[in-house]
């Protein structure tokens, strides 16, 4: 009988468990979601910029010029895709085909929910070409920028296990760069106003002394830790502190809004 007891008291632990990860869930779709709607509900001036970290190199970014989304991998589904339906999404980027990054049917949903141009690393495009209208699927050029109205674009091959693009982006007068999860690599002397560096895990190149070096040739007024973990991301902004002191470094909450004022 005390067999039975013990299993018994097992299953209801696991029902009670599996509730709570379904209530939480629910609940974190629910933030999601309001959160999206909140990001492009926002009046921001002009020197403004609006982020929501979505997790690894996932980033949705906002100006008054446009918004772009850039390595969102499954990140953004059901009801958030819903939310983004009715949001001004000029562009869509990944830098390459790894999971934590690009996610086949989440970017289908979320071209479907859009109609936002896909600008990708050509391994991405390979997955994509044959559910994405070939007007709407390009592949990032790095001999020359793309422009698309006031979005210009600068391609960077970065360092990574197989090809990755990195990003050099102007919205209007706001400069931002996206280092995916790339070590460094030279950016021929590139500046942004808004670095969005990684610090490392589950990047074997990435690291905090890898974003460092990127945000030294950058020179960004605001750097944004992302894909690593907590101890890498703090290991950042000391280095940052020390090297850099000018620079505020923000270590994103995943789906919380951001708004940064820029000087």
């Amino acid at each position: 009988m005390r067999k039975w007891g013990i299993l018994i008291a097992f299953f209801l632990c696991g029902c009670l468990l599996e509730a709570a990860a379904d209530n939480f869930n629910k609940e974190s779709g629910i933030m999601k979601t309001e959160e999206i709607r909140n990001l492009f509900a926002y009046v921001l001036e002009e020197n403004e910029v609006a982020f929501q970290f979505l997790g690894y190199s996932g980033v949705i970014i906002r100006t008054t010029e446009g918004a772009v989304i850039i390595d969102p991998a499954d990140r953004l589904r059901g009801e958030g895709l819903k939310a983004l339906a009715s949001a001004a999404v000029n562009l869509v980027l990944f830098t390459h085909d790894h999971y934590d990054h690009f996610n086949h049917v989440s970017a289908v949903a979320l071209f479907k929910a859009t109609a936002a141009p896909i600008l990708a690393e050509r391994s991405v495009m390979n997955h994509l070409r044959n559910d994405i209208p070939a007007q709407k699927l390009l592949a990032a050029p790095i001999d020359q920028p793309f422009q698309s109205g006031n979005i210009k674009v600068q391609a960077v091959r970065g360092t990574h296990v197989g090809p990755i693009l990195l990003y050099h982006i102007a919205i209007g007068k706001i400069s931002i760069f996206h280092g995916g999860d790339s070590g460094y690599v030279p950016l021929a002397g590139l500046k942004a106003d808004i670095a969005f560096l990684p610090t490392g895990e589950p990047s074997p190149t990435a690291s905090p002394e890898q974003a460092f070096r990127l945000a030294l040739e950058l020179k960004p007024k605001v750097i944004i830790a992302i894909h690593g973990s907590g101890r890498q991301s703090k290991e950042l902004e000391r280095l940052i502190q020390e090297k850099l002191p000018d620079a505020k470094v923000i270590v994103p909450t995943p789906y919380a809004i951001n708004r940064v004022k820029l000087d």
